[in-house]
């Protein structure tokens, strides 16, 4: 099979697109024909050695993808051969023609997803559900602030907020971003690229803030969104795409009565039966027209090196998949 690896950290161009040996699936694993590779920030983290805890060298990057079910390890009951699943490789590995998953990271893939909308959901999807209601308690009648909402994850946040009946207010850094954020759900679009945008969010919210901060790009974005944070308010972290980390002193949280909660997913996600009912609870959104995936830039698996850096360059609108 081909598969993309990655023999040294780096830049994008470490990335090769080679010949490398088939996966067996293990006694708990399917092994799964991919037809589309859901690409995250995560991968470009462990791609450059960033991440806190980056794979040991070689590996093939890629945590969500969608494909047909080739062969079962023992003690799989769940699935069978033939069958069409969106899963989840628990720290890299999609970014192949063939790949083995845990089953227990599986989930069927409904008959009215394509590829690319099905390797858009799992990872992506359960984010910004998290972000919202597991981290952020969102209330229906809060405003909420979404910071690179022309993103994968953003415009999953967008419209997921909408649909909990918040007020959304959508920050992003082009104005092609914005429009994009408000053809899912944005009421409110603040280009943070612009200097005073936080005041534009306090004026929108007639001087209150915002109740919760859903937050991924750090540096001076981090610190301006701390500009229109409302008292007993809320801040989800889960990125830093600027890399470099925001800055919070206590006094921030203690005089306003705010708090703070990171979120990596894959953490969230080990938790099975919620991980099973935040997909069901997703794809029923999906099935009723309450939300539609946000799918962006489609490229080859092969480009992967390309991939990574449109990602990384925060120019990309929407999800960025790999097609075998």
């Amino acid at each position: 099979m081909y598969a993309v690896v990655c023999r040294e950290y780096g830049p994008p161009n470490v990335l090769e697109y080679i010949e490398w040996p088939e996966p067996e699936p293990q006694p708990g694993e399917i092994l799964i024909r991919t037809e589309a590779v859901g690409l995250n920030f995560v991968d470009t983290m462990r791609r450059s050695g960033r991440h806190p805890s980056p794979p040991p060298l070689p590996f093939i990057p890629g945590i969500e993808l969608c494909g047909q079910v080739v062969a079962v390890g023992d003690g799989v009951d769940r699935f069978s051969p033939g069958q069409r699943v969106i899963g989840r490789c628990v720290t890299h590995g999609a970014c192949a023609e063939l790949v083995c998953v845990e089953a227990r990271f599986a989930v069927p893939c409904p008959e009215e997803l394509n590829s690319v909308e099905a390797a858009s959901v799992f990872v992506t999807g359960q984010t910004a559900f998290h972000a919202l209601h597991t981290a952020g308690h969102l209330q229906s009648g809060q405003t909420v602030l979404v910071t690179a909402a022309g993103g994968g994850v953003g415009l999953w946040a967008v419209q997921l907020a909408r649909a909990a009946g918040a007020t959304v207010i959508a920050a992003a850094g082009s104005d092609g971003k914005l429009a994009e954020a408000a053809t899912f759900g944005a009421q409110i679009t603040v280009n943070y690229r612009q200097p005073g945008w936080s005041e534009q969010v306090n004026e929108a919210t007639d001087g209150k803030g915002v109740s919760l901060i859903v937050e991924s790009v750090g540096g001076e974005v981090f610190q301006q969104s701390l500009n229109c944070w409302a008292a007993g308010g809320r801040m989800v972290i889960y990125g830093e795409a600027s890399g470099t980390p925001g800055v919070l002193t206590g006094d921030q949280l203690l005089f306003g009565n705010r708090s703070v909660q990171g979120l990596a997913v894959g953490t969230v996600i080990e938790n099975e039966p919620l991980m099973r009912s935040t997909m069901e609870a997703l794809l029923e959104l999906i099935r009723s027209g309450t939300v539609r995936v946000p799918t962006g830039t489609v490229l080859p698996l092969r480009e992967a090196a390309q991939a990574h850096s449109l990602l990384e360059s925060r120019q990309v609108k929407g999800k960025v998949v790999l097609l075998p």
